[in-house]
C-alpha cells in the first residue's frame, strides 16, 4: 500500500510511498497515534505518526482492498455464505437475500441497514447495485 506523507516538516511531505500502518490504536481511544513504516527513496525504513500522513487517502486503499477481497460493494445484493463473527436483529434470516449498507477499511459489512453488523463474511452476489 501507498502512505501519503502531508506534513510540511517531513522531508517526504507530498510523495506517496510504499508502506503501511505497523500500530494501531484499536479501541480509538485517542491516547495514542497511529504508527506507519514506509520505505525511503533511498531504501531506509522510515517511521511516521497518524498527523504526518493522509489517513483518508490509507483508509481508501484499505477499503478497496476488503471490497474486492468480498467481491461486492455498498448496495449490492448477496447471498451470506459465511458470516464470521457480529451481531443482529433476532428475526436476521441467514439463508436469505440481503443489501450491504455499510463496508469499513476493516472489512466488517453492515447488511440491510443495520439487521447484521460487525461481520467479515463471505458472499454470493445475487445482484449488483446500480450506479448513479
Amino acid at each position: 500500500m501507498k502512505v501519503k506523507i502531508i506534513d510540511p516538516a517531513h522531508p517526504y511531505c507530498g510523495q506517496e510511498l510504499e508502506g503501511g500502518i505497523i500500530y494501531m490504536d484499536i479501541y480509538h481511544r485517542g491516547g495514542r497515534p497511529d504508527l506507519y513504516a514506509v520505505k525511503s527513496p533511498e531504501g531506509k525504513t522510515v517511521r511516521l505518526l497518524t498527523h504526518q500522513i493522509d489517513e483518508a487517502h490509507y483508509e481508501a486503499q484499505e477499503l478497496n482492498q476488503e471490497i474486492e477481497r468480498l467481491g461486492a460493494n455498498v448496495g449490492d445484493t448477496v447471498l451470506i455464505i459465511r458470516s464470521g463473527s457480529g451481531g443482529c436483529t433476532l428475526d436476521f434470516d441467514w439463508k436469505a437475500p440481503h443489501v450491504i449498507t455499510k463496508i469499513d477499511s476493516s472489512g466488517h459489512v453492515e447488511f440491510d441497514d443495520n439487521a447484521a453488523y460487525g461481520f467479515r463474511p463471505d458472499v454470493q452476489v445475487i445482484s449488483r447495485a446500480q450506479e448513479i
